[in-house]
């Protein structure tokens, strides 16, 4: 393991907790209800004038799939920041 002269900020920690927290849930959100998450997108963005909505399911599936990936990468930095 690296040493460092400095330990980590506990903010900094809880930070990367916190963001893995909502990474996660958010990913877990768009992978179970692809549906409702295009639903909504398309009252705020009107990305159904653009893609197609297999193409739409997709990307937001893609998208969960990233979010959850990003909680773990997070979560791992938080323990080596520890």
């Amino acid at each position: 393991m690296l040493e460092l002269g400095a330990s980590a900020d506990v903010g900094s920690i809880i930070a990367l907790v916190v963001v893995s927290f909502l990474s996660y849930v958010a990913g877990t959100v768009f992978r179970k209800w692809p549906e409702k998450v295009m639903e909504y997108a398309e009252e705020i963005d009107g990305s159904s004038w653009f893609i197609a909505p297999e193409t739409q399911r997709v990307i937001i599936g893609n998208c969960g799939r990233a979010l959850i990936v990003m909680s773990f990468v997070a979560l791992i930095a938080a323990g080596i920041a520890l």
